[in-house]
């Protein structure tokens, strides 16, 4: 499978959600099924490319299983907005990092501790494609 290929199904799946896919149980049949297109990526370096980017669709299926909570919605929103593929390497690492800092902002002001938690696990696959596009 082409990488832009697989990109084009993980926008749609996100896309989705919310509107097509609103069930967390389809949504997470969705993510397996992108999974599965991962491990056949063509080349060993965009293949763990899209492994990587299957972090940030296993926090949405998480997030679509957890209870309701505002502070967990923002985050969510800020990481799936913040782990876009689009733009250089420099944007998209810029977009990762201010996406951390909001993150960070918005845990902050969670009501509990275990929001505050969760919505800092948030950062985990933006701190992955900072690592992976640092040119240092």
């Amino acid at each position: 499978m082409e990488y832009d290929d697989f990109q084009a199904e993980r926008r749609r799946i996100i896309a989705a959600w919310g509107s097509e896919i609103t069930d967390p149980e389809q949504l997470s049949a969705e993510v397996e099924r992108l999974r599965d297109l991962a491990a056949t990526v063509d080349g060993d370096d965009l293949r763990a490319k899209a492994i990587r980017y299957l972090r940030s669709m296993d926090t949405l299926v998480a997030e679509a299983r957890a209870p309701e909570s505002e502070t967990l919605r923002q985050a969510s929103d800020v990481l799936m907005q913040a782990s876009r593929p689009d733009g250089t390497p420099d944007q998209r690492r810029a977009r990762a990092e201010e996406g951390m800092r909001e993150i960070a902002r918005i845990a902050a002001a969670a009501p509990t501790p275990a929001e505050r938690l969760a919505a800092l696990n948030m950062n985990e696959p933006l701190a992955e494609i900072v690592h992976v596009l640092d040119p240092g």
